[in-house]
């Protein structure tokens, strides 16, 4: 259900980027204004990781197979890291029509109904940005959270751009135009940054549960002698835990075997996220 939900938030998503990107790019196409047109840009491939996360969500749907014993759950982590690719292709872009700007400066012409549509667009993007990450934080998506990361990127780089075009409306030179996109760029290389670290973490099994909080609910039950190789990895909605457990040598195997069952029911009540226990027996 949860991956239905995030599918749905996706579409929304989707439709409130591509408006505000193709009013940005008409504009800067319109205007010649190199920070309007690459903040549309940078709009317009919101809505392609939108598309493309809405294919990972698709993907990590897929329950659990012989060929994926563990399910699919990684797929999202994979979109995350294609949100990251396009990011790196705007990144390029822009710059290098920042380099051609500098050495061929044009004039801008720019009128306050420009500045009132960008005001707009930096309206719908709060909305967006906000939206999507409360939506992500509540369930546990990294592909929203990352797009809407994305998307919080241009409360800055449209604000900038707006500032941009009052000081070339106000008499400054246009060469702040390339000046102000350089910024832009910059907000994109940082957003990529984080986006990477977050999904590394997935794809990489980093240990998602501190150790210390598993071994306390495990000390909790008095007939376990000790316990070591704690271990977690997959995502915030579904972690998989493993480790191993020593009883008593004279306890009888389906004693111990009815304790790790309590002990697993004890763990997913204090941690609902962790879904896949597997404990290994050994005498103590």
């Amino acid at each position: 259900m949860e991956y239905k939900k995030i599918k749905n938030i996706l579409k929304i998503i989707l439709v409130l980027n591509w408006l505000v990107a193709f009013a940005k790019i008409f504009i800067g196409l319109s205007t010649g204004t190199l920070s309007i047109f690459s903040d549309g840009l940078h709009s317009l491939f919101d809505g392609v990781t939108n598309i493309i996360g809405w294919l990972g969500i698709k993907l990590a749907e897929k329950p659990a197979d012989k060929s994926h014993p563990y399910g699919h759950q990684k797929y999202e982590a994979v979109a995350s890291l294609g949100v990251l690719f396009f990011l790196t292709i705007v990144a390029y872009e822009v710059s290098k029509s920042i380099i051609d700007k500098l050495f061929h400066p044009n004039v801008i012409h720019v009128d306050w109904l420009v500045i009132g549509v960008l005001a707009v667009c930096l309206i719908i993007d709060a909305f967006v940005a906000r939206y999507e990450y409360k939506k992500g934080v509540e369930l546990k998506s990294i592909i929203l959270r990352a797009d809407a990361s994305h998307t919080k990127s241009h409360y800055i780089t449209t604000g900038a751009v707006i500032l941009g075009v009052i000081l070339i409306k106000l008499g400054l030179p246009s060469i702040i135009d390339p000046i102000i996109a350089v910024f832009v760029v910059g907000f994109i290389v940082r957003l990529g940054y984080t986006i990477f670290q977050e999904t590394s973490g997935i794809l990489s099994d980093k240990a998602l549960v501190k150790e210390e909080a598993i071994r306390q609910i495990i000390e909790g039950f008095e007939t376990i002698k000790s316990c070591r190789d704690i271990r977690t990895r997959g995502d915030e909605r579904h972690i998989f835990l493993d480790f191993c457990v020593t009883f008593s040598g004279d306890l009888r195997l389906a004693q111990a075997h009815g304790i790790c069952d309590q002990l697993e029911e004890k763990i997913k009540t204090v941690i609902p996220e962790i879904q896949d226990i597997t404990i290994h027996i050994e005498p103590h």
